[in-house]
């Protein structure tokens, strides 16, 4: 099950419509380690699952190195700093 799970998660990846925006890489299906998939939309919407449930929702504000995150399903409000690809110097 696991497999498919992954094998599903880098097919819907490939196929995911980049978005003028910002960066098309943050856009898609992301796996972690604990199995968790994270699917960060072209709206700027995310949800983050398990198997079984959802375990966050909510809405990005994406800047240069940096994502606001609201989640709408706790109210919470914090912000993460990321990096894709190479830095230009």
């Amino acid at each position: 099950m696991k497999n498919l799970i992954l094998s599903l998660t880098i097919l819907l990846s490939s196929l995911v419509v980049s978005a003028n925006e910002t960066d098309p890489k943050i856009y898609g299906y992301w796996l972690n380690n604990d199995s968790e998939i994270l699917l960060i939309q072209t709206n700027n919407t995310f949800s983050r699952r398990s198997q079984s449930e959802v375990l966050a929702q909510g809405e990005l504000i994406i800047g240069d190195d940096n994502i606001s995150v609201l989640r709408t399903d706790t109210g919470e409000e914090y912000t993460l700093e990321y990096f894709l690809g190479r830095r230009r110097l």
